[in-house]
């Protein structure tokens, strides 16, 4: 079943004393946003009401990201897909601590 949050793991006297810390999945949502601002050559495709490109799952306490994005023309692919990649997932694991399960990216077209 898909969870809205994610209990970040936490030695039990830490949470008997301080409480448990939960992480919900829109931070990681915008995370992702910023993640592919950062790469020059990536460019987000909005959100509007039919078309969601970037979601978040997270199952069994596993993240789950998959974001769709346009590549500047004469880019090269695979080079910006990668840098995409490890930025999102670089930047989950900087600001919240948490390692992402997998970051797939799809390219759904280029800009000129």
């Amino acid at each position: 079943m898909a969870q809205k949050y994610i209990l970040i793991k936490h030695t039990d006297t830490e949470a008997a004393n301080n409480g448990l810390i939960a992480i919900n999945k829109s931070v990681f949502y915008s995370i992702a946003e910023l993640s592919i601002d950062e790469i020059e050559n990536a460019i987000r495709i909005p959100k509007t009401k039919f078309n969601k490109p970037l979601s978040v799952k997270i199952i069994d306490n596993k993240l789950d990201i998959y974001a769709d994005l346009k590549v500047k023309y004469l880019a090269d692919v695979n080079q910006t897909c990668e840098l995409v990649q490890n930025k999102i997932y670089e930047n989950v694991y900087n600001m919240t601590g948490f390692r992402a399960n997998s970051v797939q990216i799809n390219v759904i077209g280029f800009e000129v």
